[in-house]
């Protein structure tokens, strides 16, 4: 998976009412053409007194918008995304409930924009990301669900798809109806379909044959299945699970999409099911599809932090495994921060934020990291049937209109039958984890323990595990309250060692974690310039670092900042710098295992790039190598398979 790219969510409410369209794409992928027409009705809210917005992605040619029936001016406003705000002005207020009729006609074109790519053989038009069809807003930016149909008309050989919908065809057209709202979005390929049938259908829709549709099916069908039993019903029609190219992912910097009734996900995501990226994904469609989040205060929780608490109760029953890993050091071939080791990395580096206050990229570092370990924790409190109680009431009363942090801190305290403000407050409102430090010494028939918490002071319910002498253990159950927590405990034989919290169910500055997390500090920091798209600053600083050296480099940070660097120079198109930074990084002394696989990689790419054979086979066998040293989750030797073909392909 690309490690920087975040699946996207949608974060919407009701804008309007009762939006339908009839729309038709009429598209070319040759000719680099998108042609959208047709028309929308809804009738107007309150906010929507004086004026209604329109938005539209800045296309190849003139957008031809009217409304019908109605005294009206319009203005446009362009934004920085490259969407295009059409404001219309009514001559006098409207009532609320006043229908309105707009139809519409224009090229959209090949103009690439954040969810929108279009080449000769294949079209992302996201809507969630991109207005490629007309979407209608209120004055604050909310954009609106719609029903309806939408005709694609395509070149014989291209198959186009629409999750959450059910489609006739008639030759090159299909027609996709929606019966419930949803924001559209449209891929199109030269797609082949399996079809699974469980409680609904399932579908895979795929462009490489290295993806097996029917497992994929299964699988999601029965994570579907368990997460329903956990939070409730869904109402779609059917499940959609869509491919799309590397390539595009690497262009668009799109890692995933989550979109109700489905998923798209590149090629590399799904040659091999990961219970934990289709839990969180499939959990989507509970958190950020079914309910929205209502306000910015605590919307990241309400969406990220949850459908990552999915994945985690998706791990812990069909891979129960690795899901201590999981909370600790993260899931095999899923993003490698998105656990307690990605948190503290990100804490020690200086990027904190309360839960509730998430901001920019930190919707998914921290939510996904902190996030979702403390949702675990608190349906440990409470118990995990009262908790998910609350999560079904939160399912079935707040879909409508969406759920604010108060009303789902509010349900989970009903469900608990008591006050959980202490829990809150200590996890959700402030920044940081707990630290402690423990000392014990027997006493006959007695183990005194002796728990100092070092920062700030946490009520904590803590697991001790205790072994003997003669490998007989114990675990017993503890909470701490103060600074300075000394408890008596009973023991039966002669005590070897004391674990607090073995199985690290609580986020905490664990002593094994904390050397690494301190020195990927560095790291962190560079790789968030990264994000925010700050690539010279993010060079800058990683070069700052290799100049001051790695005297105790235990963890493959030099490792690691070079191959950031190598990514950094590629992105720029800097081919030859960027094979020299990944050249550079394999002869350091401490490597990243975890990178390993991927920097042969993007040698033997860059390699075939410049015609350089040799190197480019050294490498790609180099990459599996290392994958299979592992646990093949990079899924190399379909990716090597993939150049190399590609590479014959181009020879003369």
């Amino acid at each position: 998976m690309i490690v920087l790219l975040y699946l996207l969510v949608p974060a919407l409410l009701p804008a309007q009412r009762r939006l339908d369209y009839r729309l038709q794409v009429t598209t070319d992928p040759a000719k680099q053409s998108f042609f959208v027409q047709g028309g929308f009705t809804f009738d107007t809210e309150v906010t929507a007194a004086d004026s209604v917005d329109i938005v539209i992605s800045k296309g190849a040619g003139p957008v031809a918008l009217r409304l019908q029936d109605m005294a009206a001016v319009m203005d446009t406003l362009h934004k920085s995304t490259g969407d295009i705000i059409y404001r219309w002005h009514f001559r006098s207020p409207l009532p609320a409930g006043t229908p309105l009729h707009f139809t519409c006609a224009y090229e959209r074109g090949g103009a690439p924009a954040f969810q929108f790519y279009l080449d000769s053989t294949f079209c992302m038009a996201g809507g969630y990301g991109a207005a490629w069809y007309p979407q209608v807003t209120d004055g604050a930016g909310n954009h609106t669900r719609g029903t309806g149909t939408v005709t694609v008309i395509t070149p014989a050989g291209l198959m186009p798809v629409m999750a959450s919908s059910t489609v006739t065809t008639n030759g090159n057209t299909y027609t996709f109806h929606y019966t419930q709202p949803d924001i559209f979005s449209l891929y199109i390929g030269r797609y082949t379909r399996q079809e699974y049938k469980g409680q609904r259908s399932f579908y895979t829709y795929s462009l490489s044959k290295g993806v097996d549709g029917n497992d994929l099916s299964r699988k999601s069908a029965a994570v579907l299945d368990y997460l329903s039993s956990q939070f409730g019903p869904l109402n779609i029609p059917n499940f959609s699970i869509i491919e799309y190219p590397d390539y595009v992912a690497e262009i668009t910097g799109i890692g995933g999409a989550s979109i109700l009734g489905g998923v798209a996900m590149p090629t590399g995501a799904l040659r091999q099911f990961n219970y934990a990226l289709f839990g969180h994904e499939i959990g989507h469609q509970w958190w950020g599809n079914k309910v929205l989040a209502a306000g910015t205060r605590g919307e990241s929780m309400l969406s990220e932090g949850l459908a990552q608490y999915g994945s985690l109760q998706v791990v812990g029953h069909f891979d129960s495994a690795h899901a201590m890993a999981y909370r600790r050091t993260g899931y095999p071939g899923y993003i490698s921060d998105q656990c307690g080791l990605g948190y503290l990395k990100n804490a020690a580096a200086g990027n904190d934020e309360p839960l509730i206050a998430l901001t920019g990229n930190n919707g998914h570092t921290i939510g996904d990291s902190k996030g979702f370990l403390a949702l675990e924790l608190l349906s440990g409190i409470v118990g995990k049937q009262v908790f998910h109680k609350a999560l079904r009431t939160i399912g079935d009363k707040y879909s409508a209109n969406g759920v604010t942090w108060e009303d789902f801190q509010e349900e989970v305290e009903k469900a608990h039958g008591g006050s959980l403000q202490w829990f809150y407050r200590q996890w959700f409102e402030r920044t940081g984890a707990p630290s402690w430090e423990s000392n014990w010494q027997q006493q006959q028939d007695k183990l005194q323990l002796s728990i100092t918490q070092k920062d700030s002071i946490y009520q904590l319910p803590l697991d001790v595990l205790i072994t003997c002498s003669n490998g007989a253990t114990t675990l017993q159950h503890i909470t701490i309250r103060n600074r300075n927590n000394r408890l008596q405990l009973p023991v039966n034989g002669t005590v070897t060692k004391v674990q607090v919290d073995p199985y690290f169910k609580v986020l905490h500055w664990d002593e094994a974690l904390t050397p690494e997390a301190l020195a990927q500090a560095k790291v962190v920091r560079v790789l968030n310039l990264r994000r925010e798209q700050k690539n010279d600053e993010a060079m800058q600083l990683a070069q700052l670092y290799l100049k001051e050296g790695f005297p105790d480099d235990h963890y493959g940070v030099e490792y690691t900042l070079l191959y950031q660097m190598g990514r950094i120079a590629a992105m720029q198109h800097k081919d030859s710098a960027a094979l020299a930074y990944y050249q550079r990084a394999l002869q350091c002394v401490s490597r990243a295992p975890d990178l390993l696989a991927y920097t042969y990689y993007r040698i033997a790419q860059l390699a075939a790039a410049q015609h350089d054979d040799a190197l480019m086979r050294w490498a790609a066998a180099n990459a599996v190598k290392a994958d299979g040293a592992g646990d093949r989750s990079e899924g190399m030797e379909a990716k090597v398979a993939a150049l190399l073909l590609s590479v014959v392909a181009k020879t003369p």
